[in-house]
């Protein structure tokens, strides 16, 4: 099939030849690139001709962090987003409750004490009686902190006597019993939890592709389990993945991978797997990310590490060995510090070009991103946490420490690599979201006035390139996609608006088309 796109704006990526007014597509790729009158000689009677005056083309957006199958099992479950308080969100839970079949889990994510009306973190008495013979797991909005009730402690078995697992805590009172708060030890609820099924993972993927493709976005890299790769595969394999996929796996799963031909660089345009996702550390709003410093008004809290460093080094080396780059999650300084002393220590036995990455990284010492400059290591991170995490950051780490969080203006001019996510369910993959944040630094209030350190903001083709340009290279498929040239997929994503002025069109654009392949599948 072959399909025009002409009488448009056209941001191509390419430094050279940034803008064009036409395009030319046929059986999936890119075959021309220039004028409308260039295009319009070579169209031919077959060929599909769309007119998109007053409209931006750009390459297909990429999610290069995201969640999408937990996302898409989000939105079967109690939904704490966006509550404003303790009882809203006991509302929502037993409302669940009052539905459930006897003795089920209720399941729920999304809650965040920061913004709640009492300004404290829940605890078990906030659930116990409303849900005295239902287990409660309620994850946080971060996912690295879930809230459970007495009777999911009881049918976990935890109790006062429970051994704390190593990279965990189990919050306890003053008498030592389990307070109902968990931090990143969750599997020790989650075990307990019946499994999700093998269909029930297609149909929350497919619910998830559907709301991505209608935000334009055109691929994701996904964190995910082994089985959630398997019910991607298969729903490739009936030809309803829509999306591209770059699949990142767990290292604990390795052996598995390969033993079934899931190996770094194989599958097809639509599933391919490249990189081993570790834990360096939690989360700010948990008070797990691991900073050198203590949090304000502790003296002696750090956070969490995760891994240990010969657990980090024997995860790293496990990657290179099978032939993966790795990517890692790192939001406070010492864990970004220790996963780059990671890698450097691993690249000294393993030589050769990797394509490594550490996500998140919200607060980062200058020094060490030099370090992610000499090692071409990726900057993953997630502009979309910016609005709803500045007042945390000042209150958690203090002004001072803030100015080396979130640097995204100097993370560029330092030359480092730098890709752009969501981390959906944590936040919307809503890339609009996270374009208006790398550009003003406000929330959806538009606080603070001026923006929040606005000498980090970036123009809106940086936050475009951060959404595809490096998004391709991490994923190994940069002679593929994240350019609009001649040879590559034709993925776009086109916008109502030409973005002539693009701080006056951010505000009102949306995407009224996401086209993945050459074939329109959204608007």
């Amino acid at each position: 099939m072959k399909r025009a796109i002409v009488s448009s704006r056209i941001y191509t990526g390419v430094k050279e030849s940034p803008f064009a007014e036409a395009l030319l597509v046929e059986d999936g790729l890119i075959t021309a690139v220039g004028t409308t009158d260039e295009i319009m000689a070579q169209v031919t009677p077959d060929t599909t001709v769309t007119s998109l005056p007053g409209h931006l083309v750009t390459p297909g957006l990429v999610d290069a962090h995201s969640h999408l199958a937990s996302y898409g099992l989000t939105l079967t479950r109690v939904n704490l987003v966006g509550l404003p308080s303790i009882e809203a969100c006991r509302k929502a839970i037993q409302e669940a409750v009052a539905i459930a079949e006897p003795g089920a889990w209720i399941i729920g994510r999304g809650w965040n004490h920061h913004f709640w009306e009492e300004q404290r973190e829940p605890t078990r008495a906030d659930l116990d009686d409303i849900s005295p013979n239902h287990p409660v797991a309620m994850t946080r909005a971060c996912g690295h902190l879930i809230w459970v009730n007495a009777k999911a402690l009881e049918v976990a078995g935890i109790t006062k006597k429970t051994v704390t697992p190593e990279g965990g805590q189990i919050d306890r009172d003053k008498n030592g019993l389990p307070t109902g708060i968990i931090r990143e030890c969750l599997d020790v609820i989650r075990e307990h939890i019946p499994a999700v099924t093998h269909e029930e993972r297609k149909t929350a993927i497919l619910e998830a592709q559907v709301r991505t493709l209608a935000f334009g976005l055109t691929g994701v890299h996904v964190c995910e389990e082994f089985e959630d790769y398997l019910a991607y595969a298969e729903l490739e394999k009936e030809g309803k993945l829509k999306l591209r996929v770059c699949h990142l796996l767990p290292p604990e799963v390795l052996d598995k991978a390969d033993a079934m031909g899931i190996r770094p660089g194989a599958g097809s345009d639509h599933l391919w797997h490249t990189h081993v996702k570790l834990f360096m550390d939690g989360s700010l709003g948990a008070e797990t990310a691991w900073m050198f410093e203590p949090y304000e008004g502790s003296t002696d809290c750090c956070g969490l590490a995760c891994l240990t460093q010969e657990e980090l080094h024997a995860q790293i080396e496990m990657a290179y060995k099978t032939g993966r780059s790795v990517a890692i999650h790192a939001i406070g300084d010492q864990a970004v510090s220790t996963a780059l002393d990671g890698f450097a220590a691993m690249r000294a036995l393993y030589p050769g070009k990797k394509r490594d990455r550490i996500e998140h990284l919200q607060r980062v010492r200058p020094k060490d991103l030099l370090r992610f400059k000499e090692m071409d290591v990726t900057a993953s991170v997630q502009p979309g946490f910016l609005p709803t995490d500045w007042k945390t950051a000042e209150a958690k780490w203090g002004l001072p420490r803030c100015r080396d969080a979130y640097t995204w203006k100097r993370i560029q001019e330092t030359g480092i690599r730098m890709q752009f996510g969501s981390d959906v369910p944590v936040e919307s993959n809503n890339p609009m979201i996270g374009i208006r944040a790398a550009m003003f630094r406000t929330d959806a209030e538009n606080n603070p006035a001026g923006g929040w350190f606005p000498d980090q903001a970036l123009s809106f083709w940086e936050a475009v390139d951060g959404y595809t340009k490096t998004a391709a290279w991490t994923a190994g498929i940069e002679e593929k996609a994240g350019t609009i040239e001649p040879g590559k997929w034709a993925d776009f994503t086109v916008f109502d608006d030409d973005f002539s002025d693009p701080e006056k069109a951010i505000l009102k654009a949306t995407v009224v088309k996401t086209i993945v392949g050459g074939d329109v599948v959204t608007g």
